[in-house]
């Protein structure tokens, strides 16, 4: 691969993985569509594009948050009760949504997805989130904590269907539904995430098994020609996103998530 594609790739994996540790979205909303424009240019213009694109972002977000967990751990920024609950359930919706991204094609999802997603950033814009140690005024949870697991696995299938990883769909409901403080919900996702990741690369390298026109060094859809140099990239910045994240207020970063998923949710509507 020419040096120009690799740092092309390198300089992409560093934004996504900054997103990912800041943010506990995985990184995978922002791989998506820089992917779709990098890959072309590096050559890549099989049927298959986005399934490579889905299948090695899936290695990515794993390796992302995996980084970044390290940080929020030590922070102690990291529910673990409630990755625990939802891990399990997490992983059984990232191997189904592997398979349906197998068979389907994801546009339409996309676009109901980013309706939903833009009415969430725009709630916890507006709304805001719960506040550790207000007892006064912390909200309560809309829906009891024993449902977790439903929305682990509505995360895995939406991640892995879309090779997102599934942040942007656990990061409002975390908020909003289940009141979870502001300051753990990066690394609590990003926990999530790491589960989702796994279940989803093994799954993407499987049913990408035997298929024509892939890539060279590639392990069913996922390229790995492609995900060394973009996690090599992206794993020094989800530390450096999870130490800004630690150390903004609770109302900026509630702030800077609503934006964020806002900006995704318009490119997902308008311009995919």
């Amino acid at each position: 691969m020419p040096v120009a594609a690799v740092i092309q790739l390198f300089l992409t994996g560093a934004l996504a993985g900054l997103a990912a540790g800041f943010m506990g979205i995985g990184g995978g909303a922002v791989l998506t569509p820089l992917c779709l424009i990098v890959f072309p240019v590096l050559g890549i213009h099989t049927d298959y594009l986005v399934k490579i694109i889905f299948g090695t972002n899936m290695f990515l977000v794993m390796v992302f948050s995996f980084s970044a967990v390290m940080k929020h751990h030590h922070n102690k920024k990291i529910d673990w009760c409630t990755v625990l609950i939802m891990g399990p359930l997490a992983i059984i919706g990232s191997f189904a949504g592997a398979w349906l991204a197998s068979i389907s094609d994801p546009s339409a999802l996309k676009k109901a997805f980013a309706i939903l997603l833009l009415i969430s950033s725009a709630l916890i814009v507006l709304k805001g989130s719960t506040k550790p140690g207000a007892s006064k005024t912390e909200r309560k949870a809309l829906l009891p904590l024993k449902l977790l697991p439903v929305l682990g696995f509505i995360t895995g299938v939406v991640g892995s269907f879309l090779g997102i990883g599934g942040g942007v769909v656990m990061i409002p409901v975390l908020i909003l539904v289940f009141a979870l403080p502001v300051d753990k919900v990066a690394g609590t996702s990003s926990s999530v995430i790491i589960f989702i990741g796994l279940a989803g690369v093994f799954s993407y390298m499987w049913n990408g098994t035997g298929v024509v026109d892939l890539p060279g060094w590639s392990t069913g859809y996922v390229w790995w020609s492609a995900a060394l140099p973009l996690a090599i990239g992206g794993i020094p910045m989800a530390q450096v996103g999870a130490m800004i994240n630690s150390k903004l207020r609770n109302k900026v970063l509630q702030r800077i998530f609503g934006v964020v998923l806002l900006v995704i949710a318009i490119k997902m509507l308008f311009f995919s």
